[in-house]
């Protein structure tokens, strides 16, 4: 007889003693330290991590209109192999869901990314892209009609306090383009991600996270369809 599948409970909010998890593995940043407390981090930040973004997986399919991954939460350790701090721990709790079919790795096209913690991000998009793909997305930028669509769609996700990221942003112009380019703040960016801004005090340790995160999904959501339109993220018809 096949084991039955657990089932996950319904997302409440993170609990408000939380954060106090997070100021303690800072100062300890002990292996000894974490694996006394793990359980403590299973039910304050993982588990209700893993209720969230299950609860958000289809009502966000729907907002964009298109098939999603499940949800993947990821490791607390850091990668200490190039950085000289070798902290070993993170001082958040991280999980994404993927669009279906995009790249799998920092490349690959999110329709959520969160983080929560002593550091918090929210957003969707392409946060990293490789030599080929950040070419690709420079000539989609540059190209009269598909640059002037995006530039409309970032200027209106703007109005609501919300910008585009990216890992790797340039100081200066990108080789060969114009430091005059009327799209290089664009440019700049070596992917196409949007960060939804400050998460609202009210919301972080309610339910009402949840609708938060969907209606800035809901804004950012044309933005996410141009990405589509010119298969950012996702593999080349050669691959």
């Amino acid at each position: 007889m096949a084991d039955t599948p657990a089932l996950i409970p319904p997302f409440t909010g993170f609990p408000r003693q939380g954060i106090s998890f997070f100021h303690a593995l800072a100062l300890a940043q002990s292996r000894e330290w974490f694996h006394a407390h793990k359980a403590d981090y299973e039910t304050l930040w993982r588990a209700p991590m893993q209720s969230l973004l299950e609860e958000l997986r289809t009502p966000l399919a729907k907002i964009y209109g298109r098939k999603l991954d499940p949800p993947k939460i990821f490791r607390i350790n850091r990668d200490v192999r190039y950085t000289n701090d070798k902290s070993p721990y993170k001082t958040h709790c991280a999980g994404k869901i993927a669009f279906a079919g995009a790249v799998n790795n920092q490349e690959g096209m999110v329709a959520l990314y969160l983080h929560l913690g002593m550091e918090e991000e929210a957003g969707c998009g392409t946060y990293e892209l490789d030599p080929d793909r950040l070419a690709h997305f420079r000539r989609a930028v540059i190209a009269p009609k598909s640059g002037e669509a995006l530039a409309r769609a970032l200027g209106a996700v703007e109005k609501h306090g919300m910008r585009q990221i990216s890992i790797g942003e340039l100081k200066r112009a990108p080789s060969g383009i114009p430091v005059d380019h009327p799209r290089i703040a664009i440019l700049r960016h070596k992917g196409l991600a949007v960060s939804f801004g400050k998460i609202p005090k009210a919301a972080r340790n309610t339910v009402q996270l949840k609708e938060w995160l969907l209606a800035q999904a809901k804004i950012a959501a044309p933005v996410m369809a141009w990405s589509h339109a010119q298969k950012i993220g996702f593999p080349s018809a050669e691959e």
